[in-house]
């Protein structure tokens, strides 16, 4: 079985790609703008530190994030991809021999790092983020691993941590002297009301964290992009040897690029996701794929009823030039769990997304 990053890389040259979740959409004027500036930009990293340029991207980054930016709290690692982050955290895991519990679902590469790592690993059920803070407690207390990985919002499903479980998870982990590992990837996809300061409230609990960020899924800057990783301090010394061992330094050329573009906040991004998300929805209108609360995620996901299997599904799509991606490699300890979705990227062209979903509907009515 291919992994979800070799199916994306086979839809790469698909005209209906919507199985990766990175931002392919038309530049808004002003992000046309920042374009036009490369120029200006590539001279003027040349008159600024390294170090200043990092700083500042961190500072808008979260600032935009409404997050609170501590240096004297975190220490911030600059990386060409989030998963080579995740790599770096792998190889500490294992260095430390540590257990994780992992959420599922999630995307597989985070499994599959891990595992490779030899990392043992334990689920971490999706659901258990949104337990009533009263009960969480008492999942947690099942786990037997010294590290939890959890993502929020959630790939695919969107799902979110809410504050007062986060809490909780602290609390936990500060009793068990577990490593919290959140992914944050998908961040800037969080519901208005769902955003709190994660980093203060970690920062003030003293424990042990690692939390992953990223741009690729945001903004449609033609995978340049300017991901990092924020260690509390307590493990910054070791994290930062052996992340030495993978990178110098960022293109200071694309961290600055990318502070613009984050600068300009995501009103464009929700917007085109906001179109999308309507017109799936009337096209699954009737049929036989529900499509899944996700709040403003960038990905729909599916739910599939009636006797065919997601990957059916999946073929059938493909033999009409469409490209998703199926639940399964997600389910990484329970595959056949993920045969009732399918994921579908959102940040598309209208134009296009809008021609993928005429013809989805079309396949649907014939085939459903």
């Amino acid at each position: 079985m291919h992994n979800l990053t070799e199916e994306q890389i086979s839809a790469l040259s698909n005209q209906l790609n919507l199985a990766d979740g990175h931002a392919y959409r038309e530049l808004s004027a002003e992000e046309s703008a920042i374009i036009q500036n490369l120029p200006r930009i590539f001279m003027q990293v040349d008159r600024m530190q390294q170090r200043e340029i990092e700083l500042a991207y961190v500072q808008t980054f979260l600032g935009a994030a409404r997050q609170t930016c501590d240096h004297d709290a975190w220490s911030y690692f600059m990386c060409f991809t989030a998963s080579i982050g995740l790599e770096v955290v792998a190889n500490y895991l294992r260095l430390e021999k540590r257990t994780a519990a992992l959420i599922e679902p999630c995307f597989d590469n985070l499994h599959d790092i891990l595992r490779r790592h030899d990392v043992p690993l334990q689920v971490f059920p999706e659901a258990w983020m949104q337990s009533r803070p009263d009960e969480l407690p008492m999942h947690l207390e099942r786990l037997e691993a010294d590290v939890l990985f959890l993502v929020a919002p959630n790939n695919p499903s969107g799902m979110e941590l809410p504050q007062e479980n986060l809490q909780v998870v602290i609390d936990f982990c500060e009793k068990k002297k577990c490593l919290l590992v959140l992914d944050a990837t998908f961040r800037f996809f969080q519901r208005p009301g769902a955003v709190y300061d994660q980093y203060a409230m970690l920062a003030r609990s003293g424990i042990d964290c690692i939390l992953i960020e990223d741009t690729g899924k945001t903004w449609p800057t033609k995978e340049i992009k300017a991901p990092f990783f924020s260690v509390s301090m307590g493990l910054a010394p070791r994290i930062a040897h052996i992340y030495s061992d993978f990178i110098l330094h960022v293109s200071p050329v694309a961290i600055e690029l990318l502070r613009n573009f984050v600068a300009l906040g995501t009103e464009q991004v929700h917007a085109v996701i906001a179109a999308n998300r309507l017109a799936l929805q009337e096209a699954l209108e009737g049929t036989c794929l529900c499509l899944q609360e996700g709040g403003r995620m960038s990905v729909a996901w599916l739910q599939v009823t009636g006797p065919r299997t997601a990957t059916q599904w999946q073929a059938l799509m493909a033999e009409h030039g469409l490209s998703v991606l199926t639940g399964v490699q997600f389910y990484w300890a329970h595959p056949h769990a993920g045969e009732k979705y399918l994921r579908v990227a959102l940040q598309r062209n209208p134009a296009m997304f809008q021609l993928a979903c005429t013809r989805l509907r079309a396949l649907l009515t014939a085939e459903g």
